[in-house]
């Protein structure tokens, strides 16, 4: 391959965008594991008007081609709210995916550092899909497992791809395993019942699920615990209500309200716990579509989906430290085994969240997968 062959263009008509949201599909034909997201919900990724988090973030996508053919996407992204809470002049790349391509790989990342130093960046961080509530980082481990709902699934060479192109590991994060073979330890049953004893009667500890008729209070109740627990977080940025909205609507088709967990002192919210049904079991073999008779394939395999993912556990900073996320673990759980569901995967877990992970391992969870971030610190 020469240089020459190589074109890389900005994202700037119809045929353009529809080379950069087709390329997975392209990319992953042949994967059996890869879950196609919904050709339809990736198109209304790019839409101010149904997307509102792409409103308040600045985004450049760019599209790599040898002879005409498309072999790689990535997008520049610049997040004001994490640069100026964390990373001033920080900037991000996102929506990476690419052929085994070195020279592709250089020159797509090329271009989006060049896109994000016109607009005052001085270092780049990725992948990362628009925001860091979205899907962040690469798999480097753990190829094996099936990619679950909403995280980061990729060949195994793109660690190299990015290393080769100057990039260095910033964070890892880790995925884990649960099945209900799996027992706690002594230690997790006895806080479960000391602090049962210990917060007796109407002041007391009580973990409840999510009332599925009061939608919009329960999410206005997640909303804030969101934000709250998770203030202090590194890479965190408050979300705000529109944009918590949007995503809570994306999942209520599918979610179970068991599995929506609020723990309550006294009556006053302090800390949540979140599993989602793993739709990507119910997506593989779609290819992204719902048309002609996709969306009846659907409906019928989400109520055979054996798998959910543990996407939020968090307290609120002055209830941390007294078990509460143990005590909402072991609700979890106690309800997932009470559903049938058969495995769940805890993701993501930043390596450097020691309380997330002494909470993991009293639950006896191994690691089954291993997620990073890079950065170039000068660009």
């Amino acid at each position: 391959m020469s240089v020459e062959d190589l074109q890389i263009r900005a994202v700037a008509t119809r045929a353009d965008d529809r080379a950069f949201c087709q390329f997975p599909y392209d990319l992953y034909r042949d994967d059996p594991r890869w879950a196609p997201p919904l050709r339809s919900y990736e198109r209304r990724r790019w839409s101010a008007r149904h997307h509102v988090s792409l409103r308040s973030r600045w985004v450049r996508r760019f599209v790599a081609r040898r002879g005409g053919t498309p072999v790689g996407r990535a997008a520049a992204i610049f997040d004001e709210a994490f640069a100026s809470r964390w990373s001033p002049g920080t900037g991000f790349f996102g929506f990476f995916e690419c052929a085994d391509d070195g020279e592709a790989c250089r020159a797509l990342l090329a271009a989006a550092e060049s896109a994000l130093r016109d607009r005052g960046a001085t270092a780049i961080l990725g992948p990362v899909n628009l925001t860091t509530h979205d899907e962040v980082g690469i798999l480097v481990s753990g190829f094996e497992q099936p990619p679950v709902l909403l995280t980061p699934y990729n060949p195994p060479y793109y660690p190299s791809l990015l290393e080769d192109a100057g990039y260095e590991p910033r964070l890892e994060f880790s995925a884990y395993r649960w099945e209900p073979a799996q027992k706690p330890s002594g230690v997790v049953a006895r806080l479960v019942r000391r602090l049962h004893r210990q917060w007796e009667g109407s002041s007391g500890l009580r973990i409840r699920p999510a009332d599925p008729r009061r939608w919009d209070a329960e999410n206005k109740v997640f909303f804030q615990l969101y934000n709250d627990a998770f203030e202090d977080l590194w890479g965190f940025v408050p979300l705000e209500w529109d944009e918590y909205r949007e995503r809570a609507e994306q999942f209520r088709p599918f979610y179970r309200p068991e599995l929506a967990l609020i723990a309550e002192v006294g009556g006053d919210p302090v800390g949540f716990g979140l599993l989602l049904p793993n739709l990507n079991e119910a997506l593989v073999g779609l290819r992204g579509r719902l048309f002609p008779f996709g969306w009846v394939r659907l409906a019928q395999r989400i109520p055979k989906i054996s798998m959910a993912r543990f996407v939020l556990l968090g307290v609120r900073a002055e209830y941390r430290g007294r078990g509460i996320a143990a005590c909402i673990a072991h609700e979890a759980a106690e309800t997932t085994r009470r559903l049938g569901i058969e495995a769940v995967e805890i993701s993501v877990v930043q390596d450097s969240n020691r309380e997330m992970r002494h909470v993991v391992a009293a639950f006896g969870c191994p690691r089954v997968k291993t997620l990073r971030l890079y950065e170039k610190r000068q660009i």
